[in-house]
């Protein structure tokens, strides 16, 4: 009976120290501070809508997904995203965009009766990290001006990007962040011009 109660004492303690000593996930974001920032240019003559961003099933994880090698992946353990990379990805975009080009996104909304709704699909080809290395970024997206209006006009453009990472996790996550930006910047670009770069 002691030696029943002894063990029972030495698991429940072994138990207790396994979980003091296992780390906390850390939970990441791709939306910046930057992203609420004032606009710096005049009010567009458009509004936003962005559709649901996709991205390679190997990626939609909870996890930060890594390289190692050519061929092998990793899923951390205790790094995470804060919600689901799609929208992640389509959350920095938003703030972003709507930041660039001192627009709203309207997405559930009712578009407004005085402005042309722009509407932007977004395909996430590649998001790839190495740790202590680099991040790249290749995303393919379509305009829609003038959405569902008799004389919608679409373009599709693409770009990619790289970017040096240092600094463990948050390191990467802050260059995927600026990729992120690049990104946006590219689209744009392409918005205002009604073109590719």
């Amino acid at each position: 009976m002691k030696l029943t109660a002894a063990v029972n004492t030495a698991c429940a303690l072994l138990l207790l120290s396994g979980c003091a000593s296992s780390t906390p996930p850390h939970y990441y974001t791709l939306v910046t501070a930057a992203d609420s920032a004032p606009p710096a240019v005049a009010a567009a003559p458009f509004v936003i809508r962005i559709h649901p961003v996709t991205v390679p099933e190997q990626l939609n994880q909870p996890q930060l997904v890594t390289r190692k090698g050519d061929g092998e992946m990793v899923m951390s353990d205790d790094a995470l995203w804060a919600s689901p990379l799609p929208e992640e990805m389509r959350s920095a975009l938003t703030g972003q965009l709507e930041r660039l080009l001192n627009t709203t996104e309207i997405s559930g909304l009712t578009p407004p009766q005085d402005k042309p709704v722009i509407g932007i699909s977004v395909a996430v080809q590649r998001f790839d990290a190495w740790p202590e290395n680099r991040a790249s970024i290749a995303v393919t997206w379509r305009l829609s001006f003038a959405a569902g209006s008799a004389e919608e006009q679409l373009l599709t453009c693409r770009t990619q990007h790289q970017q040096a990472a240092r600094g463990g996790d948050a390191g990467l996550v802050s260059a995927q962040q600026s990729l992120m930006r690049e990104v946006a910047q590219d689209m744009a670009e392409s918005i205002r011009m009604r073109q590719c770069r």
